[in-house]
């Protein structure tokens, strides 16, 4: 009998950004209180169909783009009076409100179970604040990616 395939979990992903000055010295830091991290990848294909293809199509990737969806909630530490918003949510929201290069932040996902991800340059382009009055701020800021996406292994 064949071994049956164990599924993954997808609440062991986490998200953290370079809050740091460069790359060559990254400071990364969780972003927290999200609740919905949904990469995508999806490939600009080219129909480079021949009178060699005997009748089938042929096509070729000609460029890959990615993005990544992250939404949860609003947070903050300390108390109540003196709160410190999450720095990862922070750096995201500062870095969203502004345009061109400017918007860019370098981030990493990982999953916690294998240390396997994924990490790149992205776009912040988180959409604002507040809410219904019976429910928690969202927190929702979908990332662009700006070049190319890498496979790494996290090393604790």
């Amino acid at each position: 009998m064949p071994t049956p395939i164990k599924k993954r979990l997808s609440r062991k992903w986490v998200l953290e950004v370079n809050t740091g000055p460069d790359l060559i010295t990254p400071t990364w830091t969780q972003v927290k209180g999200l609740n919905k991290l949904e990469l995508a990848i999806d490939p600009n294909e080219v129909d480079v169909s021949d009178f060699d293809s005997d009748g089938w199509d042929d096509k070729l990737t000609t460029f890959r783009s990615w993005n990544l969806g992250a939404e949860g909630f609003d947070g903050y530490t300390g108390p109540d009076n003196a709160q410190v918003d999450d720095p990862g949510q922070a750096h995201l929201k500062t870095k969203g409100l502004l345009t061109g290069p400017e918007a860019y932040v370098d981030i990493r996902i990982r999953r916690t179970d294998n240390n396997k991800g994924y990490s790149g340059r992205a776009t912040s382009n988180y959409k604002g604040a507040g809410g219904e009055v019976k429910g928690a701020e969202p927190f929702n800021c979908p990332l662009s990616g700006s070049g190319p996406l890498t496979a790494f292994t996290y090393t604790p």
